[in-house]
């Protein structure tokens, strides 16, 4: 008999607020963050294997988010598309993913500003505000906005339509792909859209709240598919017409992460790593801003294994105190905005 996934976890209220092995999966990916947005050549990239590891960072942090505020709204009962819109949702998230990008963003405009770059309008600023600022990964903040508008509707159809609902998201993201390609959708713009990550978000809702269990053996195939896909389009440079751009880690790529969940309940320690997971978005942000004035140090110390991990020491370093200083700051403003004391980022 085939096995199967069960994708309910039975967890405490207190395992739901913070499990330990994704801050340990989340630490691992902001490691891969960084290495991947260090100046490796293509040859480098294919030669180390980065589309089968270092690139899944993003697509793992996408459904990690899924099924950590599926289990938060399982947690609180959340059965009505109009409540999961709360003031309380959308005004926590909202604090947590701008507080500290307002902070990162204004440091780049200043670094700009300090190697006498600058030659931006107030209006080419705000956008690239809206774009996420300017250095690599900088697309991330506005798909975490994207994200408070769009979870509850993913959220609700796989609490609804259970494996039929991760069905109609897969739909949802190859459509996306279609659709692109048929507007002939700009790169730009495609990097900033949510929808080539429905899949993967509501897969993550899918492992926290769906009933129907999935054969272990549709794994296997699936991983199987995403591998020869990626082979042919990064090791012998094959440009799909769907999926033509990040396609490294489209719809049909992302296939080889998704036994990531497997991880998600098991009793994993690492307190360093764990940091690390628990910082992650500040790295994120710390190492978006740090890789735009880094030149530096390449021109001081020049082997390149050397630079990577100097590189990993002060972005992790300099975003874990990133992290605990704007987690008191927005805290504090929450405590005093919205009547509720408890701690959002649990």
């Amino acid at each position: 008999m085939t096995k199967c996934m069960k994708p309910k976890p039975i967890l405490s209220d207190r395992q739901i607020d913070r499990q330990k092995s994704i801050d340990i999966i989340k630490g691992i990916c902001i490691l891969f963050i960084i290495i991947t947005h260090y100046s490796w050549s293509d040859s480098e990239r294919l030669r180390l294997l980065f589309p089968f590891w270092v690139d899944m960072a993003v697509p793992i942090f996408m459904i990690i988010s899924g099924y950590v505020n599926a289990n938060s709204f399982r947690k609180k009962n959340i059965t009505s598309l109009l409540k999961s819109y709360n003031k309380q949702y959308v005004f926590k998230r909202l604090i947590r993913y701008t507080s500290p990008f307002i902070i990162a963003f204004c440091i780049e405009i200043f670094a700009i500003i300090i190697k006498s770059e600058f030659n931006y309008s107030l209006i080419e600023i705000i956008y690239l505000y809206l774009q996420g600022g300017i250095g690599p990964g900088s697309y991330y903040y506005p798909v975490l906005l994207q994200f408070i508008v769009v979870f509850p509707i993913i959220y609700h159809i796989i609490r609804i339509y259970d494996y039929k609902g991760l069905f109609y998201c897969f739909i949802i993201n190859v459509s996306y792909e279609i659709l692109k390609s048929a507007y002939m959708m700009n790169e730009e713009c495609y990097r900033l859209l949510i929808f080539r990550y429905v899949f993967l978000i509501a897969f993550g809702c899918y492992f926290a709240i769906g009933k129907t269990h999935i054969k272990n053996l549709y794994f296997v195939f699936a991983i199987l598919f995403s591998i020869i896909y990626i082979i042919i389009v990064k090791y012998f440079y094959v440009t799909p017409v769907i999926t033509n751009y990040w396609s490294g880690t489209s719809i049909f790529a992302i296939f080889i992460v998704l036994p990531v969940v497997f991880l998600f309940n098991k009793k994993i320690y690492f307190k360093p790593i764990e940091i690390l997971g628990k910082s992650s978005y500040h790295i994120f942000l710390t190492q978006m801003v740090y890789y735009c004035s880094v030149e530096l140090i390449y021109s001081v110390i020049p082997n390149k294994y050397i630079q990577l991990l100097i590189n990993i020491i002060i972005c992790t370093l300099l975003g874990i105190v990133f992290y605990y200083f704007e987690t008191f700051f927005s805290s504090f403003i929450l405590r005093h905005i919205i009547d509720n004391k408890s701690n959002y980022y649990k």
